[in-house]
């Protein structure tokens, strides 16, 4: 029997080069699809059959967690999940605890622009708030 497929781990845009798949494994060791990849399966196949060749861990996952794109704060949760809870068996290294150490530093060496940033993006809500309204 061949082994399963895994299901790459979308990752955070601060993270080019990470290769883990949604079950925590090096990606680099194991046959694995992308999350696109394994959707078009779904389709083709459907759950039941597409559960006979794809590891479920990761299947379960991806469906729990969004990705960067369409969600930002289900990837984040991902990562807390994945080195708060899952991180008491196997030691794992804090790496997301550092980087938001390092973010937050970062925000308050760069306060102005930060501020400017978040009024912009909240400026570009609201505008398609009332863009939607007049439709």
């Amino acid at each position: 029997m061949e082994p399963l497929d895994h299901i790459l781990r979308p990752n955070l845009p601060w993270r080019a080069d990470a290769r883990l798949t949604e079950c925590g494994l090096n990606a680099d060791s194991v046959k694995a699809l992308t999350l696109d990849q394994y959707k078009a399966r779904l389709k083709e196949m459907g759950t039941q059959r597409a559960s006979l060749f794809t590891c479920m861990t990761c299947a379960r996952t991806a469906e729990r967690y969004a990705a960067w794109v369409d969600d930002p704060r289900q990837a984040v949760a991902r990562e807390i999940e994945w080195e708060g809870r899952y991180s008491r068996r196997q030691k794992r290294e804090p790496l997301l605890k550092d980087e938001l150490t390092a973010f937050a530093t970062l925000v308050s060496n760069h306060q102005e622009e930060f501020d400017g940033l978040l009024a912009e993006i909240r400026g570009r809500r609201e505008w398609n708030a009332k863009k939607a309204e007049r439709r």
